[in-house]
């Protein structure tokens, strides 16, 4: 389990990474684009440009500047959302670590690790009875699923 969470959280970094470079760089062009907006302003009123010319310059940069207030906003969201998410998993780690050569699993433990485990309804359509459950763990780091199948159990019922 520690394995595949330093794998995410080595993958959320780097995408972390990658989307804080991209979010500067939008940011970045979006002022520059409000700079460019002032001057080509500047120049119609002085003359150096035609109307017609500032009315197609200033459509595009207002174009591309709310393009580029999308893609921050959006990024923005997905910033705090992976580092939140980069939180969570080593919250769990850490209480991951505490327990992790328990010989007994009280509920104390399972309250901290577990946050809920949900069961299914039995469904019985294929001619024997199979039971789905799934057990989430804390801070949203991961879910297990497994499966019980009357076949395995009846077959041990059977040969006691």
């Amino acid at each position: 389990m520690r394995a595949a969470m330093g794998n995410s959280i080595q993958k959320q970094s780097s995408e972390l990474s990658k989307a804080k470079k991209t979010l500067k760089q939008a940011e970045k062009r979006i002022a520059e684009l409000d700079r460019l907006f002032t001057r080509l302003y500047d120049d119609n009123v002085s003359g150096k440009i035609s109307d017609e010319r500032f009315a197609m310059m200033s459509a595009g940069y207002e174009n591309e500047q709310q393009k580029l207030k999308a893609t921050v906003s959006e990024l923005n969201v997905f910033i705090d959302s992976a580092e939140q998410k980069s939180a969570d998993v080593t919250a769990f780690i850490n209480v991951v670590q505490k327990y992790e050569h328990i010989t007994e699993l009280t509920p104390e433990i399972m309250h901290e690790i577990i946050e809920k485990i949900v069961v299914h309804a039995p469904d019985k359509s294929s001619g024997h009875r199979t039971q789905q459950i799934d057990i989430y763990y804390r801070f949203d780091v991961a879910v297990s699923t497994a499966v019980a199948d009357s076949r395995k159990y009846d077959k041990k019922r059977k040969a006691a």
